[in-house]
């Protein structure tokens, strides 16, 4: 079974939004957009924490998708996530795996490096 992989190479399954979403927890949720509120110092509310993947067809999105540099970039080239881009290690994928090296990881894997 392939796992459910971010524009950017998170792994939804690891993500505690997606793993709420799909339980359906409200009460969990609410809990991740107090914590996230205070982690990031900005208002997040609970109707921007749920999230079926930033890549797939359903419409619930985590609230910082319509923001997020790495995925519009893959939209745009058509692509499932960075790791096939020409342009891989980019500057706005750079910053990101700064903040998150499994995803460099991930996406390494991917790409077979």
């Amino acid at each position: 079974m392939e796992k459910l992989i971010s524009a950017c190479g998170l792994y939804c399954a690891s993500c505690e939004a997606y793993v709420a979403t799909q339980a359906g927890d409200a009460d969990e949720i609410a809990k991740i957009a107090a914590q996230w509120s205070k982690q990031y110092d900005a208002e997040v509310k609970p109707e921007h924490v749920w999230c079926d993947g930033c890549m797939t067809a359903g419409e619930r999105k985590c609230g910082y998708v319509p923001a997020c540099k790495v995925r519009a970039c893959v939209v745009e080239r058509g692509l499932d996530n960075c790791a096939p881009c020409a342009d891989y290690g980019c500057g706005i994928l750079a910053a990101h795996f700064e903040m998150s090296p499994a995803a460099k990881e991930a996406l390494d894997a991917l790409r077979g490096s």
